[in-house]
């Protein structure tokens, strides 16, 4: 089942990206738990990395909706490797959609990693936002 996931996230139609994009929460918590993490790291994970610079606006808009919910899944670890960067490419992107569903999904974020850490990296890039609009 993974492969299939994988390329409808690879799709040549935006909209089976967005629409698989929408489902990557759903369909990593329906892993087996015991491969959980290492088919998110290995399979998901790259795919995801590269819908975060997806050139259309309704899939990184999509992806923002939902990826924030990987990081209880991920763990306090892998969502600080891994997933921050990402939340901070989202959240600087040109689309302000997709910048408002980060923001709106935050708690996801400080619920693993805590307040502390969540405003160490994201709050100065969320103040900047504020200041240019």
């Amino acid at each position: 089942l993974v492969p299939a996931f994988q390329n409808l996230l690879k799709d040549c139609e935006a909209e089976v990206r967005a629409a698989a994009a929408q489902k990557i929460k759903d369909f990593c918590l329906g892993l087996d738990k015991s491969v959980q993490e290492q088919t998110i790291m290995n399979h998901i994970l790259p795919c995801v990395k590269e819908l975060v610079t997806d050139g259309n606006q309704h899939v990184k808009s999509a992806l923002a909706s939902v990826i924030m919910g990987l990081s209880p899944v991920l763990g306090k670890d892998h969502t600080v490797e891994h997933l921050l960067p990402l939340f901070l490419t989202q959240l600087r992107d040109e689309h302000p959609e997709v910048r408002l569903n980060i923001i709106s999904n935050l708690e996801c974020v400080n619920e693993v990693i805590g307040i502390q850490q969540l405003s160490q990296s994201l709050l100065p890039a969320i103040v900047q936002l504020a200041e240019d609009s």
